[in-house]
């Protein structure tokens, strides 16, 4: 007869043990899954064109408030006659890029912050009540960082011309004016939609270009331009250049401004007087590879660092291969680069901020319908793109732009303003060019504001864009 072989005591426990060790490893797995759903993941699964239930929030709380960071309302909710909520932009087209639409979908910071407007942070006790009485409690609110005057005097400015105007506090990042044209009024996105969204008419409304704008620099890009020669040449900007008002290339003509003639000039009056003559021929000289890596270091060919839901890269497309033409082209901002008026800024704030970019927002703060701060954004650092004594250069040729060079007719008033103008061509047709303005300014108390301009098919910078520039400076500044 055979024995029955009794399992030791020992396995069994060593059993136990294993199986207790791979349930706990289950069990922080799915607590570490939850905690990721919960901070990462969550918004994603709600906002999902597929969730039916995200108008289930809309049934408890009443949608918070959108505000100008000076108290202005951008978007609130109202009842119409038959007592059903709607959605209601005070300013219509003031506003439209930044604060958005709710109706057909959802856009800007109504979509990005939709989650937000829809969460109640009033006491637990009145939310109770409401809820038992049938009432919806109120939404938090959000407060942005744009400033009311200075949106309204870009918005103006701009006036029949599309193009965009952003305007960014240099030292936190803050956007204080963002607006786009072509443009909507959100009040009556649903009425229009249809005719809006016609592929026949080639309609660019719904398109940001502030931040999704793609346009040659112009003369904007010798910042850029000049920043790869001061580190090729170790600071050293004892640069000499004879413009008699035209520069052949490779078998290409590139042509100053109206064919001025601007005679002997160094660097810092090439860049004051905007001369592509002396550009183009700094183009051909600079080490190729350098210029690429400068150029990247300032974020073109990469996503620019910004807390913006989406903005658009700007392109920088030389290598070793490019024939000096294009070279020649693209170091005075025309063959084969292209920018967002977003990266033009950020690059003048970084001047600005002494070297360091500061990532751009535009949502500052979530505040409950009882007035407390429910969340807040920090600003946050991209880092140093240049050194000190590149800043120091930059200023001193930014200023003398103003002071003595393509701006000097623009009344600025009593704000000290460094800035570059831009004429970029963008068809066949050479007369046809868009309007630049990009730069900053500071008043007695150290308060700055960086900013980019483009008008499209307005003609020289100098004329259109740098005036707008001073307009929506002096709405900030005279607070």
């Amino acid at each position: 007869m055979n024995k029955v072989t009794k399992p030791k005591k020992n396995h069994i426990r060593k059993e136990i043990y294993v199986t207790a060790v791979i349930f706990a490893f289950i069990f922080l797995c799915m607590i570490f899954f939850l905690y990721h759903f919960i901070r990462y993941d969550s918004k994603d699964f709600i906002y999902n064109s597929f969730n039916a239930r995200f108008s289930v929030f809309a049934d408890d709380v009443v949608r918070g408030s959108i505000y100008t960071a000076d108290g202005k309302v951008m978007a609130q909710t109202s009842k119409d006659d038959e007592g059903n909520e709607i959605r209601v932009y005070p300013d219509e087209r003031l506003f439209s890029h930044e604060v958005g639409y709710v109706g057909k979908g959802m856009a800007g910071l109504e979509a990005s912050y939709s989650f937000d407007l829809l969460k109640s942070h009033i006491t637990l006790d009145d939310q109770i009540n409401n809820s038992l009485t049938g009432i919806k409690s109120p939404g938090d609110n959000l407060y942005t960082t744009l400033d009311y005057d200075a949106q309204k005097a870009a918005f103006e400015g701009l006036g029949l011309y599309d193009g965009a105007v952003i305007a960014i506090e240099p030292e936190t990042g803050k956007i204080v004016a963002m607006v786009s044209k072509p443009d909507y009024d959100p009040n009556t996105i649903a009425k229009y939609w249809d005719d809006i969204n016609d592929s026949s008419k080639n309609s660019s409304v719904l398109m940001n270009r502030a931040t999704n704008g793609s346009y040659p620099p112009g003369s904007t890009f010798k910042i850029v331009t000049t920043l790869a020669y001061l580190r090729e040449h170790d600071e050293d900007d004892t640069y000499s250049y004879n413009c008699n008002g035209h520069i052949d290339v490779d078998g290409y003509t590139i042509h100053c401004s109206s064919n001025e003639k601007h005679g002997k000039e160094n660097l810092l009056q090439a860049f004051s007087n905007s001369c592509n003559s002396a550009y183009a021929d700094i183009g051909i000289h600079l080490d190729r590879e350098a210029f690429i890596n400068t150029a990247e270091d300032l974020y073109f060919n990469k996503t620019l660092p910004t807390m913006l839901s989406a903005s658009k890269k700007s392109a920088f497309n030389i290598d070793s291969d490019t024939k000096e033409s294009i070279v020649g082209q693209t170091a005075i901002g025309q063959g084969a680069t292209s920018v967002s008026p977003l990266h033009m800024a950020m690059l003048v704030s970084a001047i600005a901020n002494d070297g360091e970019l500061m990532e751009p927002y535009l949502a500052d703060k979530l505040v409950s319908a009882e007035g407390d701060i429910v969340s807040q954004t920090e600003p946050v650092s991209a880092g140093l793109i240049m050194s000190a004594e590149e800043v120091d250069t930059l200023n001193k040729y930014m200023e003398a732009v103003v002071m003595d060079g393509t701006s000097a007719k623009v009344d600025f008033g009593d704000l000290s303003v460094y800035g570059k103008t831009g004429t970029a061509e963008y068809s066949e047709n050479k007369k046809l060019t868009h309007s630049w303005f990009v730069g900053y300014a500071s008043n007695d108390d150290g308060k700055q504001l960086a900013i980019a301009v483009i008008m499209e098919g307005a003609g020289y910078g100098s004329k259109f864009a740098a005036p707008l520039a001073a307009k929506v400076f002096n709405a900030y500044f005279e607070e």
